[in-house]
């Protein structure tokens, strides 16, 4: 071989050498040195509404744990969900529309046959496929009929917390067709059991949360996911139970509504519970290589059933309904791994983008994931501020109730939007009687003095308060509003509080985004909802709500494979 080509042949190899060498530096850039997979922390609020964390501009309830990660990190002001639980926690952990596996609609009942589909894999599971230990603290909410539905077999390592909807605070029961029963489980893959207890939820959440971290093996990254019953109405007479009433009217007691100062308590709580883990993170040497996601399942259940006094103001509507107010949810993301960070983000993002952009995270090969997700990866989007890939966004079909919406760009369309509950909810957390905002108290929380000592770029008082102005949404006073119940369009950039309906003015608009929700009609699963069945009831299982239905071994080939037993 001549000289020339022995050089040319040297060359060749040195830029494949070179070009896979760039490829591993890209594909983890994200991780710290060492190669270790970032450790995933989603912490899930229930009913918290848009205004009732403080980094949004309300004076009224202080949550300095949770303004920590706001400030520094992201604060994603278009974080949109679904309007009810159980359908934001399907597309959360599926990353698909819930309109694909029958799960839209009302949210699951205790005792009732459908779950998610097994023909779905969730996030835990992809996660764990890359070596996380995986563990969920709090709610599950995506169905519990068989033994294959329940977490621990859907790929969770342990689970601690509750079936249902919602649990009372203290006794941690739900009552469904006049039948109470206990729903605090404590389970491990081959083993379901019940956890009896009579500590405060929140507490129990934040507790078994810290054990884990402490004595998580850091060979492993780690995934936890805390839902929290926090901030739901309970179905006992109080409406909304606090840890301690004492406490919360001598540190609350300037809001003069007692069952809004009672929410106000539970909240209190959900944001000690927040510095906390976020404390152990760090003590743990855990947090420098820790990605935390806080957010709401859905708006405020201001008023009507299970109210918990939420406010989503100055955003329209509340939980149930597809104005801003029920699916713009509450939402920031912090991480250390961020290189643009301290910013209020306003690219659009879906509840199901959380699973390919985790999955981008933790270094894993996005083709390996299943076909027909909607998730869209927006994990480069997060960490450097570049243009996200999501220009629109399906918010909702249903089939039963008639109602549909999406956005396209600055337009949302909404068909079918209810009589009820389309005005504006909540109090607007400006009162004069509310003490002044207390930003020193959020650099000196738990959440943010564990950040501090990580940190080399400190958040500043100023940057705080450039932050808060920035994620404060303002709208004209309005005494009146559109009801354009046939079907309401608006420009959710320049009118965030749908104030005014420019279905008629803009005809054209309207066609493209029916256009746009025709396309997923065609695939939309008709909601899989069942009667709750009576073999489920808790007096068949020594008063608790379990587990009532034995699959066969091939369910994979089977009819029980689909989300309900319909």
């Amino acid at each position: 071989m001549s000289e020339v080509k022995k050089r040319a042949v040297y060359l060749l190899l040195s830029l494949i050498l070179l070009s896979g060498c760039l490829y591993l530096a890209l594909s983890q850039e994200h991780r710290q040195q060492g190669g270790q997979r970032p450790n995933i922390i989603v912490i899930m609020a229930d009913d918290l509404g848009w205004n009732d964390v403080s980094f949004h501009g309300a004076d009224e309830i202080p949550t300095p744990n949770i303004d920590a990660l706001a400030y520094n990190g992201v604060i994603l002001q278009r974080h949109y969900v679904l309007p009810i639980c159980t359908p934001s926690r399907t597309a959360f952990l599926t990353g698909r529309y819930p309109i694909r596996t029958g799960m839209q609609g009302y949210p699951l009942k205790a005792g009732e046959p459908r779950g998610i589909p097994l023909n779905n894999t969730l996030l835990p599971e992809y996660l764990q496929k890359l070596g996380y230990s995986t563990h969920l603290v709090g709610k599950w909410h995506v169905g519990y009929y068989s033994d294959y539905h329940t977490p621990v077999n859907r790929g969770f390592k342990t689970f601690f917390g509750y079936y249902s909807g919602y649990i009372t605070y203290f006794n941690h029961t739900i009552k469904q067709d006049n039948h109470t029963g206990y729903d605090l489980h404590y389970d491990n893959p081959g083993r379901l059991s019940v956890d009896y207890s009579d500590q405060y939820m929140t507490d129990l959440i934040t507790e078994r949360a810290e054990t884990i971290i402490s004595k998580h093996n850091s060979k492993k990254p780690l995934y936890l996911q805390l839902a929290h019953v926090a901030v739901h109405s309970s179905d006992s007479e109080d409406v909304m139970e606090v840890r301690d009433m004492k406490e919360v009217n001598a540190s609350l007691g300037y809001i003069k509504d007692f069952k809004r100062r009672k929410f106000a308590g539970a909240l209190t709580a959900l944001d000690e519970s927040v510095g906390k883990v976020v404390k152990a993170l760090n003590d743990a040497k855990m947090l420098d290589n820790s990605i935390i996601v806080f957010m709401s399942d859905n708006g405020a259940q201001t008023v009507g059933f299970l109210e918990n006094y939420g406010s989503n103001f100055p955003l329209r509507g509340l939980k149930f309904t597809l104005f801003e107010g029920g699916i713009r949810g509450a939402a920031c993301v912090y991480s250390p791994l961020i290189k643009k960070s301290s910013r209020v983000a306003d690219h659009l993002m879906h509840i199901t983008d959380w699973l390919p952009t985790f999955y981008s995270a933790a270094g894993g090969n996005l083709e390996d994931l299943e076909e027909n997700l909607d998730g869209i990866d927006q994990w480069s989007t997060l960490v450097y501020d570049k243009e996200t890939k999501r220009t629109d966004a399906l918010l909702n079909i249903d089939p039963v109730e008639k109602t549909s919406a999406a956005i396209i760009g600055k337009y949302k369309l909404i068909n079918g939007a209810s009589r009820e509950f389309n005005d504006y909810y909540g109090d607007p957390g400006t009162d004069k009687s509310y003490p002044k905002y207390n930003v020193s108290s959020v650099l000196k929380s738990l959440a943010g003095s564990a950040i501090k000592d990580i940190s080399q770029s400190n958040v500043k008082a100023e940057d705080v308060i450039k932050l808060r102005e920035e994620s404060r949404v303002l709208c004209q006073h309005v005494t009146t509003y559109p009801t354009c119940l046939d079907r309401c369009l608006f420009d959710v950039h320049s009118d965030p509080c749908e104030t005014t309906d420019l279905s008629s003015i803009y005809p054209k608009i309207v066609n493209d985004l029916n256009d746009y929700i025709e396309t997923y009609t065609k695939v939309t699963v008709p909601p899989t909802s069942l009667p709750v069945d009576p073999n489920s009831f808790p007096e068949h299982f020594n008063g608790t709500w379990m587990p009532w239905i034995k699959l066969p071994d091939d369910y994979h080939s089977s009819k029980y494979y689909f989300s309900s037993l319909a």
